[in-house]
């Protein structure tokens, strides 16, 4: 069978056309590098080259071989490289999920950072729910996940609490709790709220309505909906009001104002998970740069 020793063998002769040069450039003496020669010859039953006590000349076939030979040569150094370039975390691709919320975080920065420090790393992004986004992560269609943990099964899984901040209330423009600098979870009592869907988190929204149950009554629940963009979007409209995560008033959406939100309700947060077992350098340079925009607020509502 052919071997790769045969091709670089083959490569220096045609280059030189002389097997003293060409031996002396592959570190091997002349008679057991004309004998390579011969059995690659006689494996592809094809002359390559054309030997007279004067010269050697590539036949046409040894051109075109030659040529063909130059191209096996380079994709093999071209796939060392790339393979000592992932060793060290310089070259690769990774695979990022996130919830939409997480666009409202510091992650986009996180990963515009990471993206400048690294720029031959090839991102591949996935908008999916946390529950779409644990079995791509087991099921390794996904390198890193940006989730809302609330009673998930997370074993296997190593975890980065990205984001921790308190829920503030989306009101629509002119509604009267815009002239009020904060509000009370009592005060929502009759007022309609939009809710994210029950199918979506259904641990944490049980925590949501324990914690209404506790003020003393039980949300007046108009509509449900499955992310928080959507959910902003409803309030814009004057539907009703809305909890969401502090985050969120960022989204700059005519007709919505946000004010602080009194109570005891859960945190909102966004964790960050892998695999255990997955020892990428890739991924740890990314994890470096993600800790370095993380943002974990000690605030609760009270």
């Amino acid at each position: 069978m052919m071997e790769l020793r045969q091709l670089k063998y083959f490569i220096a002769v045609a280059e030189e056309l002389h097997f003293g040069r060409a031996a002396e450039r592959c570190h091997i003496a002349q008679p057991p590098l004309s004998q390579q020669i011969k059995r690659l010859e006689e494996e592809l039953g094809v002359t390559l080259l054309e030997r007279t006590s004067r010269k050697v000349s590539l036949t046409p076939e040894g051109t075109e071989f030659l040529r063909r030979c130059r191209d096996i040569r380079d994709r093999l150094e071209e796939a060392v490289n790339c393979v000592q370039d992932m060793a060290q975390g310089l070259e690769g691709q990774l695979r990022v999920g996130f919830i939409g919320p997480a666009s409202l975080s510091k992650l986009p920065k996180a990963i515009r950072a990471f993206r400048e420090q690294n720029p031959n790393i090839r991102l591949d992004f996935s908008a999916q729910s946390t529950t779409e986004q644990l079995p791509m992560l087991r099921g390794d269609r996904l390198d890193i996940a940006f989730v809302r943990l609330f009673g998930h099964d997370t074993r296997g899984l190593d975890t980065l609490l990205f984001l921790r901040e308190p829920y503030v209330l989306a009101v629509p423009e002119g509604h009267a709790f815009t002239s009020r600098e904060r509000i009370d979870i009592t005060d929502l009592e009759d007022e309609p709220l939009i809710f994210n869907q029950r199918i979506a988190q259904p641990a944490l929204y049980r925590s949501l309505i324990g914690s209404f149950h506790k003020a003393g009554f039980m949300p007046s629940i108009v509509q449900e909906v499955n992310t928080e963009q959507s959910t902003v979007a409803l309030v814009a409209t004057g539907l009703g009001c809305a909890l969401v995560p502090a985050s969120s008033a960022g989204d700059r959406r005519s007709g919505v104002v946000f004010r602080p939100l009194d109570g005891d309700l859960p945190q909102w947060e966004i964790t960050a998970l892998w695999k255990k077992k997955n020892e990428s350098v890739l991924l740890r340079k990314f994890l470096d740069v993600v800790a370095q925009f993380r943002e974990i607020s000690d605030a609760v509502s009270a």
